[in-house]
This record gives structure tokens, C-alpha cells and sequence, in this order.
């Protein structure tokens, strides 16, 4: 059974594609907020596929970026950004490092935006999984990176 992922809006309706037939429907999905595993769901064309909730604030792109990061001792080292969003970023450890849930942290790399805009932030540690890293950006409340903004579009 294949398995497509559906973001969900902030009124808790998700657009479901069929991956065969491409048929888009609308659908509510508040009582699913806490389902971890795939929802099965038949299509009018009787096809069965899997649906992946994601229940994120904000969109998370794909990617490839290399930078560096620091921790709360001002030890870091080089990183390998995986996922990038509006509120923050994954990023992959080159070597074992001693962050936890809570630290502060400082981050910089550049997006392959072809202006090569520079990212530069604190942030605070939310996700550790062995060497990879989730953090949160600390901005001020209703602020917005331009930069990001458009890279995310894109």
C-alpha cells in the first residue's frame, strides 16, 4: 500500500490526493490528531492508500545545506541541515556531540537559494536522536525571515 504524506490546516482539514487517479478531496482530520501510524483510505477510483498526517505548524522543506553549529559551552562543529521550516531546523552532527533537549544553541549555514543568503540564529534544542538535532529558532513572537520565506516557496 503506497503511503502519501497530507498537511493539515489550522482549521484541521487535510487535502487528500489519490496517487493513482489523482482525485483531491477535502477532509476534516481533527479526530486523528493523535494517530502516530498512516490512515487508510479508499478512493472513489477503489484504489487503497496510506495518508500521513502532518499536524505541523509549519511546512518543512527538504534539504542538503552544510553548516556549523555551536552549543550553551560554545563547543560545536560542522552540521549537515536536512529539513528546514519557518520555526527551525533538522540538522545531522558530523561527529558526536554533548547537546540536549533545552540547550541554546547558535547555527549558521547558507540556503542554495543562488544568493547564497546566510541563516544565522539562535535557537533552542527540541529533538535529539543520536546525531541528529531538532531545534526551534528563537525569534520574536509574529517575526518573519524573508529569506527562508522564499526559500521554502521555491
Amino acid at each position: 500500500m503506497e503511503i502519501v504524506k497530507a498537511y493539515v490546516d489550522h482549521d484541521d482539514t487535510a487535502l487528500l490526493v489519490c496517487p493513482h487517479c489523482k482525485l483531491a478531496r477535502v477532509t476534516n482530520v481533527a479526530k486523528f490528531k493523535e494517530r502516530k501510524d498512516p490512515l487508510k483510505v479508499r478512493c472513489r477510483c477503489r484504489n487503497i492508500y496510506g495518508v500521513h498526517l502532518e499536524f505541523r505548524r509549519a511546512y518543512r522543506k527538504p534539504t542538503n545545506l552544510e553548516g556549523r553549529y555551536s552549543g550553551p559551552t560554545g563547543r560545536g562543529g560542522r552540521m549537515m541541515v536536512k529539513n528546514v521550516s519557518q520555526g527551525g531546523i533538522g540538522f545531522l552532527t558530523a561527529s558526536p556531540h554533548q547537546l540536549k533537549k533545552g540547550d541554546p544553541v547558535h547555527i549558521e549555514f547558507k540556503l542554495d537559494d543562488g544568493k547564497d543568503s546566510v541563516i544565522n540564529r539562535r535557537a533552542i534544542v527540541r529533538v535529539v536522536e543520536d546525531l541528529y538535532v531538532g531545534v526551534q529558532f528563537s525569534l520574536a513572537s509574529g517575526s518573519y525571515d524573508a529569506a527562508l520565506g522564499f526559500y521554502l516557496r521555491k
